[in-house]
């Protein structure tokens, strides 16, 4: 048969016991399984269920739809608590056009309910209300990124996606029934928890089903129902005007949701391997096989292999952090997230100051957003993970730096040049976040970075405010950042053609093979070894 010259092993990720080596790799022999003690999910996917079919399509859709919903509570705040229109009510006019500087009996606002900001009247003293609700949002996503992540390898990650949705659900419908601020800011805190579970959780089920060589793509494409969303609820809030009614739109969505999607969602086969249940497993394979049209053998599917690598059960991230090229890993990944939490959302919250339609200018940041993922998905194929990233976070540090300069339209243009790269090395690095780490702390890594990254949409608005010393700065600030993160990522492996592990063990030893450039799949023999025999050398 014709040999390939150069593996591409993300296309055919195994487990970590698979027992195929890519130093003999055979193109004909790609689909055998190399040992009679059972198959990997990823041989069993590729003989039996197809890489990527009907049913497959379906799950990842389905799933990938739940950032939809997300996106609605995430960021309906620009529209619930945006400053609605006011108007004189004195014979004379008002002078000056500040609000803050006449009197109550001069004005009123053209819709009451327009907003919290009309409603309760949040303007000038207690201005800063507003923001203080925004960082209780980001902050309850800080705590629920890092428990959620933990539920959904302990747990299983269709239970974690559907928690994390109630509960955002269910803080949602608690803001809009409220008749004072106070709770209302309580109520930010529960929407952010259920929408920082959401995220990890989600994205793991969605694309942990899918065979290799499609994995990356669609990986990505998952955040085009995030930038969809954005343009569709920019759309609906231009029909609904009152924060009430819109806040309730965002909760209904998000309960039928769930209700048409949780009946046609399986749990992850990857996951329930791991927690020790085959059985289950190979009844999801076996489905999603008949979907795909695939034929069945009379005796069924064969039997998956069982994991009895000592390590294959731990779920705490902290199973990281005595490797030294893992803890690297995580510590590189937690301040890149950071970055890009802080930048985007900074980027997000400043789109009404850049003119014009608050709708037009979200609308015009989703379409920008959908393009820079089209890129991000070729790049991150042809160039590599690591490459892609540093090129899409100088982009954004560039386009931050120089749109702190600049005014009016160029502004504008400059600011959506920096919204691209943000938002491509955003959506990125989730994909080669699971890929940097093996499945027993995948969504736990994921979860973690997620958790940091919430700290800098906490501090995005703070950031923001810096323009009252200079309108420069707040863009100087997230310029440097992105540059910062650019310098960070060159201390992270590159993982295009590196194979997916399951357990601590292989990853460890998977990254002493890469730091020699020696990129293969290790056979079962290479993980005899026991935990406490790897070599603790920083790599």
């Amino acid at each position: 048969g014709r040999r390939r010259a150069g593996v591409t092993v993300l296309e055919m990720i195994a487990s970590t016991s698979s027992g195929i080596d890519l130093r003999g790799y055979d193109e004909d022999d790609s689909t055998q399984p190399s040992r009679d003690d059972g198959l990997t999910v990823e041989e069993l996917i590729s003989l039996h269920v197809g890489e990527l079919g009907r049913a497959q399509l379906r799950h990842f859709v389905c799933t990938s739809f739940s950032w939809t919903p997300t996106v609605f509570m995430t960021l309906m705040s620009v529209f619930t608590e945006r400053d609605p229109a006011w108007r004189c009510v004195t014979p004379d006019g008002c002078v000056g056009g500040d609000i803050c500087s006449l009197n109550k009996d001069e004005w009123e606002w053209v819709s009451k309910s327009a907003s919290i900001r009309s409603e309760w009247n949040l303007i000038c003293g207690d201005d800063w209300k507003v923001s203080a609700a925004d960082s209780m949002f980001f902050a309850g996503f800080f705590f629920g990124a890092g428990i959620v992540g933990q539920l959904a390898d302990s747990r299983g990650r269709k239970p974690a996606m559907y928690f994390s949705l109630v509960v955002g659900g269910v803080g949602s419908a608690i803001s809009a029934a409220v008749s004072s601020f106070w709770p209302y800011f309580w109520s930010k805190f529960i929407i952010g928890f259920g929408c920082g579970g959401v995220g990890v959780a989600s994205f793991v089920l969605s694309i942990e089903p899918i065979g290799a060589k499609w994995r990356s793509r669609l990986g990505i494409a998952t955040q085009y129902w995030w930038a969809s969303g954005i343009v569709l609820m920019s759309l609906v809030a231009m029909g609904i005007t009152e924060w009430r009614a819109y806040t309730t739109f965002v909760v209904v969505s998000t309960a039928l949701y769930c209700v048409v999607s949780a009946p046609l969602l399986n749990e992850s086969p990857k996951w329930l391997l791991i927690a020790g249940k085959p059985e289950k497993a190979l009844e999801v394979l076996t489905a999603l096989a008949k979907g795909n049209g695939q034929i069945i053998p009379p005796r069924g599917l064969p039997r998956l292999k069982r994991l009895t690598v000592s390590s294959a059960g731990s779920t705490s991230i902290a199973a990281v952090l005595p490797h030294p090229a893992l803890r690297t890993r995580l510590f590189a990944m937690s301040f890149i997230f950071f970055v890009n939490s802080a930048v985007y959302y900074g980027l997000s919250l400043n789109v009404g100051s850049l003119g014009g339609s608050i709708y037009l200018n979200n609308i015009l940041s989703a379409l920008v957003e959908m393009v820079s993922y089209a890129f991000a998905q070729v790049s991150v194929e042809k160039v590599g993970r690591k490459h892609t990233l540093m090129f899409l976070l100088s982009v954004a540090g560039a386009g931050c730096l120089v749109s702190g300069f600049t005014t009016g339209g160029g502004q504008t243009a400059v600011a959506l040049v920096g919204r691209f790269g943000i938002a491509a090395a955003f959506n990125m690095v989730f994909l080669y976040t699971t890929e940097l780490f093996p499945t027993v702390v995948r969504s736990a890594a994921l979860g973690t970075c997620s958790l940091v990254a919430r700290l800098g949409g906490i501090i995005a608005p703070q950031i923001i405010l810096l323009q009252t010393l200079s309108p420069s700065l707040p863009f100087i600030v997230f310029g440097g950042a992105s540059a910062a993160a650019c310098f960070v990522t060159t201390y992270l492996a590159e993982t295009k053609g590196v194979t997916m592990q399951d357990t601590i063990e292989g990853a460890v030893r998977q990254a002493q093979a890469t730091s020699s450039s020696n990129f293969y799949q290790l056979s079962a023999e290479d993980f005899e070894e026991d935990e406490e025999t790897l070599p603790n050398t920083d790599f």
